[in-house]
């Protein structure tokens, strides 16, 4: 087992010990009900603080009814109907050794005014400027409608020291109400809020004078979430940044300061894609070190263990968040204490099953980990050992046949799992070859190492008929075949259910034969893209980087708009760019001839030919489910994954998880 002892160690944060220096910080869960969390909330904190985690912060809560936030079950903490949840969080998460601080905020002019049919109200902001996002103007605070924020911060800090929480963190970071009024950029106001970096401040430090001054109970530490570097011009810089967390750090009034980054039109500079290497942010908490001699936290990026240790070991933080890492398994720190390190899952920042789905308003889960809001039903203890193993035999292994392999071995059945062919991983392998995504292989490597470990049958390299899994004489047949890439061009917004006319005029390859056999698509390339999702651009950059002339076609209003989602899209498109890959939305390929692609504009049929010498289509899957026909009353079948429909690595994994529980 590794050493991690810079980790383990204590850390004194104002009047409260931690017992170690990992700490989960805020993220949307968006469980709640009624703008409370609920008890869906309190269990997904407690699995985590049952992992090991030393600190845990709610996600936001919102200080006053002005602010409802950007999601439909957007929290408040001003209510006293909050106290009781509270009161379930601290005890579930102080029955394992953990603290737990509450996360002040108010979004300010990151919102939607209209949302809530019982909520119609102007926005609030420091200079009445419109965000970035959303595009709706709010209005300039008046003094009355700062001292009701004062007030809110206040009134919230009471009901979490009374529940029995044991900190506040006040957020002025992210572009959100507060940091509006630190940022340069965004506080054009003449009066003591505004101008000289103390004015700015004035706003953060009367909200953390009204939370210091509520508080009932001694032991309650206060901290303030900054961006030290917004990451836009005219905007909190590093040397602004600097100057902001000098003068909150002179006020006395902070326990720890959370250094981070970015603001509304940067996020995917605070919460990095898989296309980010590294840990961006630890330079800010090197600054704020040099600073302030209270506690630092640093995010963003720090996936493992090895990292976060170096992190503290050096001194470059006090305090490490790992929050996509507990995300994706939130017993990590309990598995390296115990000696199973070899166990942990390991988040691949995909930000798919987390921050894409806050994007769109929905509850969090993860791609990794589908216990992840679930875990009353699938958390730790709901795996139940089998008294009676029998034989499973799983076909397919890609992601969710590994998954139902390796759940229904851990839970004693013999398991014997078919690949046809030489390597384990499914698609998910092929989509690890791609510009920036080599993450996605420790998905498969973690699931290996578990097939392993409870000495799953592998037979590679075979493909499965009735007849050799009638040889195993199972009780269970997990069907998991996957889907095939189909090369016809058909577009689902263009309703060519034929297909593209004269494909045979040059060559056609799917998007995996493209990524294994690049030389095949020649020298001049057109990617076809009816997904919005990144493989189509992702392929386009490798092919460019191989000295390919490539263009992507899409019908859609834009070329990676689900990029948006995941935090790509500002990292990929310069890099696209770059390579010199033309990017062609609004266009489908009407028809193939000998002089090239036929490619029109979808709104009025304009053409233009393209001399190709080849076409990759990244559009339809069809199923492949004959197995599981020819199998169909012979033995007990259950279908999962992309045999049943094609769809993303997410639901591949919910349903291996869920075979492998049931068989």
């Amino acid at each position: 087992m590794r050493e991690y002892d810079s980790l383990w160690q204590p850390l004194q944060v104002g009047p409260l010990t931690l017992k170690n220096r990992v700490v989960v910080t805020p993220h949307a869960l968006a469980y709640g009900r009624d703008n409370l969390m609920t008890q869906q909330s309190v269990d997904y904190y407690e699995e985590r603080a049952k992992g090991g985690a030393g600190l845990i912060l709610t996600e936001a809560q919102v200080v006053h009814p002005s602010s409802r936030g950007m999601m439909l079950r957007t929290l408040q903490s001003w209510p006293t109907e909050v106290i009781p949840v509270y009161e379930r969080l601290a005890k579930a998460v102080h029955r394992h050794g953990a603290k737990v601080f509450v996360d002040l905020s108010h979004f300010g002019a990151e919102d939607n005014n209209t949302m809530h049919l019982d909520n119609w109200r102007s926005l609030w902001s420091a200079s009445g400027l419109p965000s970035p996002t959303y595009g709706e103007i709010p209005r300039p605070m008046t003094e009355e409608d700062i001292a009701k924020l004062v007030a809110g911060f206040g009134r919230s800090a009471r009901n979490a020291a009374v529940a029995g929480l044991d900190g506040a963190e006040v957020h002025a970071a992210h572009g959100y109400l507060l940091c509006s009024f630190l940022s340069p950029l965004t506080n054009r106001r003449t009066d003591a809020y505004g101008g000289s970096t103390e004015n700015r401040c004035r706003i953060v430090v009367e909200c953390a004078q009204a939370v210091r001054k509520a508080m009932p109970a001694e032991e309650f530490a206060v901290g303030v979430r900054l961006s030290l570097n917004e990451f836009v011009a005219g905007g909190i810089e590093p040397d602004e940044g600097e100057r902001i967390l000098r003068t909150l750090d002179e006020t006395g009034l902070f326990d720890y300061f959370s250094v981070s980054g970015g603001a509304a039109l940067t996020f995917h500079q605070t919460v990095s894609p898989m296309s980010i290497p590294g840990t961006p942010l630890v330079d800010l908490a090197m600054r704020a070190k040099r600073i302030t001699d209270k506690p630092v936290l640093t995010a963003n990026g720090i996936a493992d263990l090895d990292t976060a240790n170096g992190i503290i070991e050096r001194g470059d933080a006090d305090l490490v968040a790992m929050t996509r890492a507990h995300i994706a398994d939130p017993h990590l720190i309990t598995k390296a204490q115990t000696g199973r390190e070899d166990e942990i899952r390991h988040c691949v920042a995909g930000n798919q099953g987390c921050f894409s789905r806050m994007a769109k308003g929905w509850s969090l889960t993860c791609t990794q980990n589908p216990s992840a809001g679930r875990e009353a039903e699938l958390g730790l203890g709901t795996l139940d050992h089998v008294a009676e193993p029998r034989t499973i035999v799983v076909v397919g292994g890609g992601p969710a046949g590994m998954r139902a392999a390796e759940t229904a071995a851990t839970r004693g059945h013999r398991v014997v799992l078919f690949e046809r062919d030489d390597v384990l991983g499914g698609q998910i392998r092929y989509a690890a070859q791609l510009p920036t995504r080599g993450r996605w292989a420790a998905m498969v490597s973690d699931m290996e190492r578990t097939l392993d470990k409870f000495k799953v049958d592998i037979r590679l390299g075979t493909a499965a008929t009735v007849d050799t899994i009638a040889a195993e004489d199972p009780h269970h047949v997990v069907v998991a075949t996957g889907s095939s890439w189909k090369t016809d061009g058909y577009l689902a917004a263009v309703g060519n259910h034929g297909g593209i006319p004269g494909l045979e005029h040059t060559t056609v390859l799917d998007p995996i034969t493209a990524i294994t056999e690049p030389q095949r698509a020649g020298e001049r390339v057109l990617v076809i893209d009816d997904t919005g999702d990144y493989l189509a651009l992702g392929l386009a950059e490798k092919l460019a980087a191989g000295g390919k002339q490539v263009e992507v076609v899409t019908t859609r209003m834009s070329l990676g708009d689900n990029t948006v989602l995941y935090l790509d899209t500002a990292h990929l498109f310069p890099r696209l760019h770059a390579a010199g890959v033309e990017l062609t939305p609004q266009h489908a390929v009407f028809q193939v001839t000998p002089e090239g692609a036929v490619v029109g504009r979808i709104w009025d049929g304009r053409t233009k030919v393209v001399p190709i010498d080849s076409i990759v289509t990244v559009a339809m899957r069809a199923p492949e489910g004959a197995l599981a026909t020819a199998l169909a009353g012979r033995f007990p079948v259950t279908e999962i994954g992309d045999c049943v429909a094609p769809r993303r690595v997410d639901e591949a994994i919910y349903e291996g998880e869920m075979a492998g529980r049931t068989v």
